[in-house]
């Protein structure tokens, strides 16, 4: 059973940013509240290792769960028989946190507003926002402390949001994969399978508020805004970047050996089961990463940009 919570505050003021910066419990999460219609996560990209928990108890990393009775996995410190099929994933996304906060930093210098930014300041292999909470945090209480902190801070982003103009807006989720191009593959929520056939609809999309407004139920015109002309992937293609899906590269597969089509946090705090702040997984390869420079900042940030203000234009 998940242990109750207790969200602890620590704020402070730090200079350049729209709000108070927010900590939650232990420091654990990081908020910057912002002052347009943008969210940026930041899940895996940082480095804090603690070896205790504040009760004095040992806190172990995530590692192998085990097997129900049911055949579903048990993400439990405790299994007597590991499951090779119930890995938790625990490996970085490097330079992702400061990827995050660069992007925050230049749509600042251009645009003049600040986008709200959440950060996990532990290591992956201590807690995984970007996963349901049993395996996310392995019943470590810190761990489910900073779990509920991160999706409160979210929510407090997206409440901001929702309270002025029309209540629409964004979240881009930035990773990092192992790829050797230096590429940006675009997460949905929708299967490869799906986007090579074309046989997909805004109801499966975590973009679907975004559809609704500009489509209607019209499913032709929504795959402009996740393969053609009013995708992210069409502004980053017109940075001189490559991305997936864009209209330069509309196919998967054999593109992109292993397609993420987005994870939990955009299936939860995007618009596919309602609401009207849209998200979209940005995974950024790892040539692009170990080689981010300002060019390449300046034309992904341009690239967001352009997206946000030809999809929400009239919202700051």
């Amino acid at each position: 059973m998940i242990s109750v919570y207790h969200l602890l505050f620590l704020k402070i003021f730090m200079p350049g940013i729209s709000g108070i910066t927010e900590w939650g419990f232990k420091r654990f999460i990081k908020y910057e509240p912002g002052d347009m219609n943008l969210i940026i996560t930041a899940p895996h990209g940082s480095s804090l290792d603690p070896k205790t928990q504040s009760d004095g108890r040992r806190w172990p990393y995530r590692g192998n769960g085990c097997k129900g009775s049911d055949g579903e996995c048990i993400w439990t410190h405790g299994c007597r028989v590991k499951s090779a099929k119930c890995i938790a994933l625990i490996k970085r996304d490097d330079f992702t946190m400061g990827i995050a906060r660069d992007i925050a930093n230049e749509i600042k210098e251009i645009a003049g507003l600040r986008s709200h930014v959440v950060y996990s300041m532990l290591l992956r292999a201590k807690l995984d926002v970007n996963r349901e909470i049993e395996e996310a945090t392995f019943n470590i209480s810190d761990a489910i402390a900073a779990y509920y902190d991160y999706s409160f801070f979210i929510n407090k982003a997206k409440s901001s949001i929702t309270r002025r103009g029309t209540g629409r807006g964004l979240l881009l989720d930035i990773h990092g994969s192992a790829d050797h191009l230096q590429r940006t593959v675009l997460g949905y929520l929708v299967h490869s399978n799906y986007l090579d056939k074309g046989d997909y609809s805004m109801d499966m999309s975590s973009i679907r508020s975004l559809g609704n407004h500009w489509c209607g139920i019209d499913n032709i015109c929504f795959k402009e805004f996740v393969q053609g002309n009013r995708s992210l992937g069409y502004f980053m293609n017109q940075q001189g970047l490559l991305a997936i899906p864009s209209p330069q590269s509309k196919k998967i597969k054999p593109a992109v050996i292993t397609y993420l089509s987005g994870g939990y946090t955009v299936a939860k705090f995007g618009s596919r089961d309602g609401g009207n702040v849209d998200g979209i997984q940005l995974e950024f390869s790892r040539a692009l990463r170990s080689s981010w420079n300002h060019n390449a900042k300046n034309k992904v940030v341009r690239a967001i940009l352009n997206f946000h203000k030809f999809n929400y234009p009239g919202e700051p």
